[in-house]
């Protein structure tokens, strides 16, 4: 398969461990109940009664109580097979991530930092000169020595306090490397093959993988 496919496939791993541990973290679903009513000391003419709730026929709230036709070793028999093949699959990336001429993680994580890099110089290149009015207030004494309130006006003039030429050079700059760092991250991804074969259909669902 190729990389693509292969991070593809991970991600379906992932979710299928995440659903299989949701089973296993529902109280629910890992129990069997029992509940024996006896009706019959209290009351002569009732018959007891015993009550029994499977816990494969149950689910945990999540999924509203759906009955599923697998137990909980079935749910633990699979999430070890599924981290297995995680393990083997995640190996198998690494190895095929050592044939590129670029080291793939390294180039997904710069062009991250310098396109929020970008998005701050993107901040800066939209601030604006500007200038404000507005009214202050102070105080003084008049003729009587009594103190009293004055107001008078304030112009606030801001300026930006760098080239924006310079800030634009910058932002054309990393973002046509970014550009080109993509399309070349994009190529890799549908050229890169992944020594790997997958083992479940990547459209079964976990309760068609464990039936099967």
């Amino acid at each position: 398969m190729i990389l693509k496919e292969a991070y593809r496939y991970q991600n379906f791993l992932d979710r299928l461990l995440s659903e299989a541990q949701s089973y296993m973290n529902s109280a629910t679903f890992i129990t069997n109940v029992k509940q024996i009513h006896h009706r019959k000391k209290a009351n002569p003419a009732a018959e007891d009664e015993v009550i029994e709730e499977v816990a494969k026929k149950k689910l945990n709230d999540t999924y509203n109580f759906m009955p599923v036709d697998f137990t909980p070793m079935q749910i633990v028999d699979f999430a070890v097979k599924a981290l297995e093949e995680k393990e083997k699959l995640s190996l198998a990336i690494v190895t095929a991530k050592k044939t590129t001429k670029i080291d793939i993680d390294h180039s997904i994580a710069m062009n991250k930092k310098r396109q929020e890099f970008v998005s701050s110089l993107n901040f800066m290149n939209g601030i604006k000169n500007r200038e404000t009015k507005s009214r202050g207030t102070d105080y003084k004494f008049n003729q009587e020595g009594n103190q009293i309130s004055y107001y008078y006006d304030i112009d606030e003039i801001i300026t930006i306090d760098f080239d924006r030429n310079d800030i634009k050079g910058l932002i054309k700059k990393l973002t046509k490397q970014s550009d080109e760092l993509s399309i070349t991250l994009d190529g890799l991804l549908i050229t890169t093959e992944v020594d790997y074969i997958p083992v479940w259909d990547i459209n079964d669902s976990l309760e068609d993988i464990i039936l099967a």
